[in-house]
Order: structure tokens, then sequence, then C-alpha cells
């Protein structure tokens, strides 16, 4: 059974980060035509690799999967309720990266929460 647990504590964090990339992939290639955005895709998966690295190591398993689900919804909200215009030079303005990153943040706080949650309760049980 052991072995069992220890399996599973390093084959979860490796399928969310592989879900994680994979989203990026589709966000940086496919969706390009919707953002624009070069850069920002890889500046959000980065973060969300290391975050799912740290919650790997206190097996946050909500968290985890919170911020592979967050990177994802986090461009749809951003792609749904982003604004664009024209700053006072003539230049294009949108804030879909500002949607998508809070989105994603809060996604993974609340991940990250739930498990606190979690595992207070299954302490006091």
């Amino acid at each position: 059974m052991e072995n069992n647990t220890v399996q599973h504590r390093i084959m979860y964090p490796l399928v969310m980060a592989a879900l994680l990339f994979g989203c990026f992939l589709l966000c940086r290639f496919p969706f390009f035509s919707l953002h624009g955005m070069k850069s920002w895709p890889f500046n959000l998966f980065v973060p969300g690799l290391v975050s799912i690295i740290i919650f790997a190591v206190f097996n946050c398993r909500k968290a985890m999967l919170f911020t592979v689900v967050g990177y994802i919804i986090g461009f749809a909200l951003g792609m749904l309720f982003n604004t664009a215009r024209l700053d006072s030079g003539g230049g294009m303005l949108n804030n879909a990266w500002i949607i998508w990153t809070a989105s994603f943040l809060m996604l993974m706080v609340i991940g990250g929460v739930l498990d606190l949650v979690t595992k207070k309760i299954g302490k006091k049980s």
C-alpha cells in the first residue's frame, strides 16, 4: 500500500503538470489569434508549474487541480470579458491579460484554501 501512495504522490503532480503544459500549448499556439500575446501564456505557465511543484510537496491535490483549471478558465474569462481601446497615442490597450491573471491566481488560492480546510477538518476528525 505504501508503494501505491508514493506512486500516486508522484504521478498526480506529473499529470497536473502535463495538463498545464497542454493548456499552455493551446493558449500559446492555436488560440494565439484570440489574444495576440506571445509571452503572456508562458509568463503564467511558469508560476503555475512552480505552484504545482510546491503544492505537490505539501500533497495539496485540490490546489494542483485548481491551478490547471484556473489557467484555462482564466484564459476563457479573459477572452470573454476583455475590452480593447485606444490610448492617447493611438496604441491599442486590452485588459485580457489582467482578467486572465487575476482569475488564474484566484482559482489557485481557492484550491489552496480548500486543501487547508480539508486537512484541518481531517485532523479534527
